[in-house]
């Protein structure tokens, strides 16, 4: 069944009439200076932020960032599936589908992933269910339609229009070359040193928009099933490497550092770097992007540790953590709490080794108010009933109260068969924690 459709609701924007402005190109209605939600509001829909053009057809509306390049589409008719589902383009160029629902009895999406929305990704990755909406009609319409769009805005003369208009549509055609757009997405993993294979799952806070800061290299650990992590040695990138990097990162969003509000330190395990070096990168950078300035809150940082990072961080790295000017997040990967399970997999660490990390996520989360821990286990049809039992034994151990700070996230691994057995293995699991436990779907930028 189809949403009842109304093409003028914005339900996360919270429109500035006085600045914006608008025009008719054609069949076209163009809009500058459209205000959205502000960087940290919450809602049961993935949120536009910040300031914002828009062209609409009578089908479409299209969003551009403050640099003009496109990152939101949504039909206007009922063709398309749900007036709160979007299209969103990443700064990796990888278009994501934003979806408010599932098939009737697959649960809510809030119990999948602790948002009221789930990202339908259009790259392999690790998916209970397989969700293919680009197939859909009224959305793949969008991606032809937006390419009408483009080529009428660069066949259209612009003669007439008040400069301030004119520079938004010329900025519009410029960004949104097909070159350009892959061209942008290379800078910047240019600039980090790579594209971020996996983002961390507490970004989901902040609708997955971070700014990366790449301030290490590698990962502690050599995982034998980890496709996602580097297989380089760790290593510490110096001050000068970190200082070069924001101001490269500053000079790349530009306009756009307006809209944004949340860091992501990596790569995959910036904790081992020391807190020292995380306090000083962040720190940096929150002067150098503007955190400072009101944006509706404080502004959130993101990034991983590992078992042994994060046993050997001792308390002054936690007041240090503590002591910066965000809500930090830190996200461990502990993967098993089964010997035999954590051999097979190739990860160097005990199952006491996890339990302990797990009290010590539980204290530190108690103990510091801005500080947030959560962890991750691996979930599968290819794990043995020792795997699920220890996981569901450990996490049974932790009480409603200890578990009311934080998160667990299952992440499955990337199987093309028999995915209808991981949900209830993940319902079962989630049903026997003490802590909140959400799937951990990979995303990449």
């Amino acid at each position: 069944m189809k949403a009842n459709m109304d093409v003028n609701r914005q339900p996360e924007a919270a429109m500035d009439n006085e600045e914006m402005s608008s025009c008719c190109l054609g069949n076209l209605v163009v809009i500058t200076n459209t205000r959205g939600a502000v960087p940290t509001a919450k809602g049961a829909y993935p949120a536009r932020f910040g300031l914002y053009g828009e062209i609409r057809t009578r089908e479409f509306t299209f969003h551009f960032n403050p640099t003009g390049e496109i990152r939101y589409m949504r039909g206007l008719t009922q063709a398309w599936p749900h007036p709160w589902e979007w299209l969103k383009r990443s700064w990796g160029n990888d278009w994501i589908y934003y979806s408010v629902g599932l098939d009737r009895g697959q649960g809510r999406v809030k119990d999948w992933v602790g948002e009221d929305y789930l990202p339908c990704l259009s790259y392999e990755s690790n998916a209970i269910r397989e969700v293919t909406p680009y197939t859909e009609p009224g959305i793949a319409r969008a991606f032809s339609a937006w390419s009408q769009v483009y080529g009428t805005l660069c066949t259209t003369s612009l003669e007439g229009l008040k400069p301030d208009m004119r520079a938004f549509v010329e900025c519009v055609i410029k960004a949104n070359d097909d070159t350009a757009l892959m061209a942008r997405a290379e800078e910047l993993h240019r600039i980090i040193g790579g594209r971020v294979s996996v983002l961390p799952p507490d970004t989901r806070h902040v609708d997955y928009e971070v700014i990366p800061l790449n301030i290490a290299d590698g990962c502690l650990y050599k995982c034998r099933f980890c496709t996602v992590k580097s297989r380089a040695a760790f290593a510490p990138k110096s001050k000068a490497e970190i200082a070069a990097q924001i101001d490269a990162l500053k000079a790349y969003y530009g306009a756009s550092l307006g809209n944004l509000n949340a860091l992501f330190v990596g790569d995959h395990d910036a904790l081992a770097a020391g807190g020292e070096l995380v306090a000083h990168a962040a720190e940096t950078a929150y002067g150098a992007f503007g955190f400072g300035a009101p944006k509706g809150g404080t502004p959130s940082l993101f990034l991983f540790g590992s078992c042994a990072s994060f046993s050997k961080a001792d308390d002054e790295t936690f007041k240090a953590l503590e002591a910066l000017p965000y809500t930090v997040y830190i996200n461990l990967g502990l993967e098993s709490a089964d010997d035999d399970t954590l051999k097979m997999l190739g990860k160097p660490i005990t199952s006491a080794m996890v339990t302990d990390t797990l009290h010590k996520m539980i204290a530190v989360n108690a103990r510091y108010p801005s500080v947030t821990v959560t962890a991750n286990f691996l979930l599968g049809t290819t794990f043995s009933a020792a795997h699920h039992t220890a996981i569901m034994e450990l996490l049974g151990s932790v009480s409603r109260e200890d578990g009311a700070k934080g998160c667990i996230y299952l992440s499955p691994l990337v199987e093309t068969q028999r995915r209808e057995e991981v949900l209830p293995m993940f319902h079962e699991i989630k049903e026997a924690s003490g802590l909140p436990a959400y799937v951990y779907l990979i995303q990449r930028l």
